[in-house]
This record gives C-alpha cells, sequence and structure tokens, in this order.
C-alpha cells in the first residue's frame, strides 16, 4: 500500500511539473518582444518614401518612414498583425504578418495611383 501511494505522489508531482512548465512557456512566449521594421519604396522605381505613415490596426501603434524610407516597430507581442499604408499618391496597402521574437522585416511596395 505505501509504494502505491509514493507512485500515486511522484506522478503526480510529475504531472503539476509537466503543467507548469507549459503555463510557463505560453506566458513567456506571450511576453517576448518582437520586432517589426523594414523599408516603404515606389514599387516601379524602388526608390525609398519618406514621411509615409505605416499602422497596425487594432492598435494605436504606427510608426513614419525617415529619409530612407525605413520605419520600425520595437516591444510587440508576438503574433499576427494587419500593417496598412495610406500614403497620398499611392494606393492603399494592407498585408497580414506575423510577428515572432526573432523580428519580421518587411518591405512595402507602393503603387502609384493613375492619374
Amino acid at each position: 500500500m505505501y509504494l502505491f501511494k509514493k507512485k500515486v505522489f511522484f506522478s503526480a508531482v510529475l504531472v503539476l511539473l509537466g503543467v507548469g512548465l507549459i503555463v510557463n512557456q505560453s506566458m513567456a512566449q506571450e511576453k517576448a518582444d518582437g520586432k517589426l521594421y523594414g523599408k516603404v519604396v515606389d514599387k516601379s522605381s524602388t526608390q525609398a518614401l519618406a514621411d509615409v505613415e505605416v499602422k497596425l490596426q487594432n492598435t494605436e501603434k504606427k510608426a513614419t518612414t525617415g529619409e530612407k524610407g525605413m520605419y520600425a516597430f520595437k516591444s510587440l507581442k508576438t503574433g499576427t498583425y494587419t500593417v496598412t499604408v495610406d500614403a497620398k499618391g499611392y494606393k492603399d496597402w494592407e498585408k497580414e504578418v506575423k510577428v515572432t521574437a526573432e523580428g519580421k522585416e518587411l518591405t512595402i511596395k507602393l503603387k502609384p495611383t493613375e492619374n
């Protein structure tokens, strides 16, 4: 009887440790700082576009490109985001991207609007 109780006790401890590791892993993934960065360019000329606002839908986050067309979002939770761009003289642009702890590079190529 003693041996049976000992086996049950150790089995329960192993199950609880396993559950604890799984919960800890999922919490670590949720807290991970992801990064999304890249460049906004004209699709036909590949020229960098400055002063273009890049937004992450359903968040308050936005970034404006610099002189070389570069943008960056830091300290993002890992997951999927919808990136949008609405630039004067260009067609609206939207894409769903997955951001990981390692970061995600995304070049945005905008098409000029027809005149």
